[in-house]
């Protein structure tokens, strides 16, 4: 890694664990994927989450901003990235928490109407080898597939490059 680039680790939590996206400036994505937690839903992402730190060793860590009065997260989900958020910083890892709304704006700067499908497919199609991991459009009444969360993971990582 060159002394101008930075990596950075971006992670979606959900029900049964999270995507994540780790990502080097200036757009090279470098790997992605989901991690699954069994048991403890908390501790279990926790441990998956110190795992991939060390692992990876970022610079930077880009969560949702879950306290934001848009946001639509559980309070488990809250209290997660606060831990997350804390064990970062711990390992001196800088810390950067971005509003949903901030995502949209970078993908739809217009009109701020961009869904959560269409800002995966626009990542897909700028990094292709994430196509084969898009999920297809969902139905009102189907759940979200739980790709979904390395799109999202990534869309922060831009956003945060991006801004």
């Amino acid at each position: 890694m060159s002394q101008t680039s930075a990596r950075i680790f971006a992670l979606d939590p959900m029900t049964r664990g999270f995507g994540y996206a780790v990502f080097e400036e200036p757009f090279n994505l470098v790997a992605w994927g989901i991690a699954r937690v069994k048991g403890d839903k908390h501790e279990g992402a926790i441990a998956q989450f110190r795992q991939l730190l060390t692992d990876f060793e970022p610079d930077v860590v880009v969560l949702e901003d879950a306290e934001d009065s848009a946001s639509r997260r559980v309070n488990r989900i809250r209290e997660l990235i606060k831990a997350m958020i804390v064990l970062a910083r711990k390992r001196g890892i800088m810390v950067h928490s971005l509003a949903r709304t901030a995502v949209v704006t970078c993908f739809d700067p217009l009109e701020k109407r961009a869904t959560k499908y269409s800002i995966a497919a626009r990542l897909a199609k700028d990094f292709p080898e994430l196509l084969p991991a898009l999920p297809k459009p969902r139905k009102p009444w189907e759940s979200e597939h739980e790709r979904m969360a390395i799109f999202d993971a990534l869309a922060l990582a831009v956003t945060f490059i991006m801004s």
